[in-house]
């Protein structure tokens, strides 16, 4: 089985059902592409990612699917910038633009107010599958065959960095202009300390860790998830790492911070909260699985995930609520 077999099958078989692997390049406007608001939100939809800056939320997902809104949730619109794409990730940049990732090696980018959305092909043979807009606003992107790509120009032109390893880099995470996190299968862990010019691969994530998620929450305190529910922590920059329980023993797909808390979201749609060094349910939604989930400003988490599932979860008393 090749490591983009293993992607596949665990962790998104439900969105990335095409293997045609496509450089192209194509441009969508909202004036182009009929938007369906009676249904917006369709249960067939796959959404992998979701994120906002402070006048938009976005969610991407397969089949080329973009939904947005500008009221906080309320109203969402939708638009498929490309039936072929596969949208596996998604960021905001510090000027509030926004930059999404294909399966099929392009990304795809527009301005703060999500209105319009242009490709452009990812110079490179690798598969990417995860995408970060670091503090100083460059696009990087990391994928199989242990790629890293940066852009700093908006995705006209890319520099790549390889460890020449058969190996997929799943997470890229910038922690500030200085220190990036990238890991991926195998327990591979790279860390940057001068804002990506260079790379350095820390010690392995023990027992061949294959991670769906990682939060750094500092250089040095940060979390990964993975198979059977396991979630590792790391008090030294990934240098050791201890197991936290999740009495579930369910999967998390996506972690993320919120205020003072970290959640993680995941298979049947569970939402934990870290209580301590252990994993508490703390509500949840009708959905398969929950892929991400993003801090609002206030009290509230964009979660989004399968069965068309994306939603904004209030937060009570630092816990979500459960529906």
């Amino acid at each position: 089985m090749t490591g983009i077999d293993r992607f596949r099958s665990l962790i998104f078989p439900f969105a990335l059902a095409q293997a045609v692997l496509l450089g192209c390049s194509a441009s969508a406007n909202l004036s182009d592409v009929a938007i369906e608001q009676a249904r917006p939100v369709l249960r067939s939809d796959q959404f992998q990612a979701g994120v906002g800056n402070s006048r938009v939320l976005v969610a991407v997902g397969a089949n080329g699917v973009i939904v947005w809104s500008d009221d906080a949730g309320k109203r969402w619109q939708r638009h498929v910038v490309d039936v072929e794409a596969s949208l596996v990730d998604v960021a905001v940049c510090p000027d509030g633009s926004f930059v999404a990732l294909d399966f099929k090696r392009r990304v795809w980018v527009a301005d703060g107010a999500a209105s319009s959305w242009s490709s452009m092909a990812l110079a490179t043979e690798a598969t990417p599958l995860a995408v970060a807009c670091d503090p100083a606003g460059q696009y990087w992107v990391v994928g199989s065959d242990s790629t890293i790509l940066s852009s700093a120009d908006r995705g006209a032109s890319w520099q790549a960095t390889s460890l020449g390893e058969d190996l997929m880099f799943t997470t890229i995470q910038f922690i500030d202009a200085l220190h990036g996190v990238v890991t991926g299968e195998f327990g591979s862990l790279m860390t940057t300390r001068d804002g990506g010019a260079s790379w350095q691969a820390g010690a392995p994530i023990p027992n061949d860790f294959y991670p769906y998620d990682a939060l750094f929450t500092d250089p040095d305190t940060g979390w990964v998830s993975g198979l059977a529910g396991t979630i590792l922590h790391t008090r030294d920059g990934g240098a050791s790492w201890e197991k936290q329980s999740n009495p579930t023993g369910a999967p998390m797909y996506g972690l993320t911070r919120h205020n003072d808390d970290v959640f993680a979201v995941g298979a049947n749609g569970l939402v934990l909260k870290l209580a301590g060094s252990e994993w508490v349910p703390a509500g949840g939604r009708a959905a398969p699985y929950l892929r991400t989930a993003f801090s609002m400003n206030g009290d509230a988490l964009l979660v989004a995930g399968g069965a068309g599932m994306v939603e904004i979860v209030p937060m009570t008393a630092s816990a979500v609520t459960q529906k």
